[in-house]
């Protein structure tokens, strides 16, 4: 009998793995199949994908004469501007009301394509004062001997590569000149960013000159350096399909226009003319290195400031040539120096922040030397007066004793006088209040 219950134990067991097996195999199947179905749709939806962006492309090809077509080596930098630099276009979205405008006005009228307006994005990322390690520098990234080569100066007061007007329309003289070399719009590009001479040589050895048969022998940079192009056009063209949104700047660029401005003009004297923030005026115009507009210059204003200056340009300019005369100070103030023994034009700069070509100027001095006793007008920057370091790192202070008068605390200090006890406190006049404390430099 427990033989028997032996037997049909065995059995139930071969009969239930047999069951399990076929059910394991089953499963195994299904989950195959599955995984394959799931592998033919992401298959699917990549060609797709790729497709779209293949069509894409094709319509903006057919209305450039650049080439615009897609293929392996341009999907990666389109992906990469539409994920992982998705910020970088929302940005340029939000400039590109600033500068391309312009762009598309100077291209158009060199007869280029208008497309290239995207190279500056490439280059700078919109950006008029980007410099690289090698010294290029503004929207077209110009490098000095180039853009002199094009008519762009660099002085000690602006730095023409960085002007949009005037960068711009040598870069285009640079892209006719290279077309004319090169006649084919991916080798200019090339060119633009290896150097003509680069080029020619890649292609004389090589014995081609169609860049994709060029594309694997040159340089990490200039190799991508199309295809990069190529996905910029992309994303800029077709950023609200991928759900990428303008992020518009903190300056307002809505309104903007250019002016002539016939005289020599700081942008403190026309931001306070016109009631224009400074950093307005240096966003709007970045060429300037100081806070100095050249005689003739053209500015690039807001729309409302350059009504104003037109509506009232005699007011403007008298304004300007009485501030340049000093019959107007703007965050100045006028301060008369009396000269006392072992004073010298040097000293006196240094103790009040300013020049000694400036104390010349405004005093109609024609040389260094100074009389004890005169008087020295001096135009002191209210923000910048340097008794602010005097009395951060030169100064004690002193509790006013009752009796104590301007003329009883100089003789107590040797080489202190009663003018540099008012100056240094800005007092007005010798009343003083016992309890009170004043500054007194250390001799």
């Amino acid at each position: 009998m427990k033989f028997l219950l032996f037997i049909v134990c065995c059995l139930s067991l071969n009969a239930f793995a047999s069951v399990s097996t076929v059910s394991q195999q089953n499963i195994m199947k299904f989950n195959l199949q599955d995984s394959l179905e799931r592998n033919d749709k992401i298959e699917i939806q990549i060609v797709d994908s790729i497709n779209l962006f293949n069509s894409r492309l094709e319509v903006l090809n057919a209305k450039s004469p650049m080439d615009l077509s897609h293929n392996e080596k341009v999907q990666p930098f389109i992906d990469s501007y539409l994920v992982k630099n998705k910020a970088l276009i929302s940005k340029m979205l939000g400039l590109k009301k600033l500068y391309f405008p312009l762009f598309e006005s100077i291209l158009d009228q060199y007869n280029l394509p208008l497309e290239l307006k995207y190279l500056a994005i490439v280059e700078s990322a919109l950006n008029p004062k980007a410099k690289s390690y090698s010294g290029a520098t503004g929207l077209w990234q110009f490098m000095y001997l180039t853009g002199k080569e094009y008519g762009l100066d660099v002085t000690s007061y602006s730095d023409d590569r960085q002007d949009p007007i005037k960068s711009t329309k040598a870069a285009c003289e640079y892209f006719i000149k290279l077309y004319e070399s090169f006649g084919d719009w991916n080798l200019v590009l090339a060119a633009y960013n290896g150097g003509p001479g680069y080029l020619q040589r890649k292609i004389t050895t090589l014995g081609t000159d169609k860049f994709w048969d060029l594309y694997p022998y040159l340089r990490t940079e200039t190799r991508n350096y199309i295809p990069t192009f190529i996905a910029v056009n992309y994303a800029m063209e077709f950023a609200e399909e991928h759900d990428i949104e303008a992020k518009n700047p903190r300056i307002n660029i809505s309104k903007t226009d250019t002016i002539k401005i016939s005289r020599q003009v700081k942008i403190s004297t026309l931001a306070n003319m016109l009631c224009v923030n400074e950093e307005t005026l240096y966003y709007f115009n970045p060429s300037i290195k100081k806070d100095l507009f050249a005689k003739n210059s053209i500015l690039v204003l807001p729309s409302f400031a350059k009504a104003d200056f037109l509506d009232n340009q005699e007011t403007n300019y008298a304004f300007i040539d009485a501030v340049h005369s000093k019959e107007i100070l703007i965050n100045e103030k006028r301060l008369s120096y009396k000269i006392e023994k072992g004073d010298y034009l040097g000293r006196i700069a240094r103790e009040y922040g300013v020049k000694i070509h400036e104390i010349k100027k405004w005093n109609k001095l024609t040389n260094t030397k100074l009389s004890i006793g005169d008087n020295l007008v001096l135009y002191i920057k209210e923000n910048k007066h340097n008794i602010d370091s005097k009395i951060k790192n030169s100064t004690n202070e002193y509790v006013i004793q009752r009796g104590d008068t301007l003329w009883g605390i100089a003789k107590k200090f040797d080489g202190l006088s009663i003018r540099k006890i008012m100056s240094l406190n800005d007092l007005s006049n010798d009343k003083l209040r016992p309890g009170t404390k004043i500054l007194l430099p250390v001799i």
